[in-house]
């Protein structure tokens, strides 16, 4: 019987259930490589970002600036739109490679935009968000690319009356942020 206790007690310390009295200074790893960041965002146009880790893996992402996309209406054109813009991107975000003095991460999620375009035309829209982050290790700097397919909607008004475009739109983006 004794023995089986040892066994068992071996077992529960190798797996870390149980704790040796002199370890009391127990810290939790984080999963997060920084707590928050700002910086600026180019591609889809330009505009600045700012970045808060929520948690170790929950991200939220704010853009505001001169932001645009593509619009693919419903006839097969296309028409690059460019306004005032504001997203926001919710994601998850996870470690998937770290080496070499950088720690690589992908992050998907979803994401909300609106703004006004300029001649009395606003948009607003929704869709999906998913990239990857670099983030160096021995200087405070990230840099992050990705693809936000969605779902917008162009409202016109003025002159001759109010009017919808419904597009399929997408943004390519690549953000260069300082991380604190």
């Amino acid at each position: 019987m004794k023995k089986i206790f040892i066994i068992l007690m071996a077992a529960m310390v190798a797996t870390g259930s149980v704790y040796a009295a002199d370890n009391s200074k127990k810290t939790a790893k984080s999963g997060k490589a920084y707590n928050m960041s700002i910086g600026m965002v180019a591609g889809s146009g330009i505009g600045v970002q700012f970045k808060d880790m929520i948690t170790d893996h929950f991200t939220m992402i704010e853009e505001f600036g001169y932001l645009g996309s593509f619009a693919a209406a419903g006839n097969g054109g296309s028409m690059p739109t460019l306004g005032a813009v504001d997203n926001l991107v919710l994601a998850y975000q996870a470690q998937c490679a770290e080496g070499q003095g950088i720690r690589l991460d992908y992050f998907v999620g979803g994401q909300l935009k609106g703004g006004y375009l300029g001649g009395g035309a606003g948009v607003i829209g929704f869709g999906a968000a998913a990239g990857i982050e670099a983030k160096m290790k021995n200087a405070p700097i990230a840099f992050s690319f990705d693809f936000r397919p969605g779902y917008g909607c162009v409202l016109m008004g003025g002159g001759g009356g109010v009017g919808a475009f419904h597009t399929f739109d997408w943004t390519m983006n690549l953000g260069v942020r300082y991380t604190f």
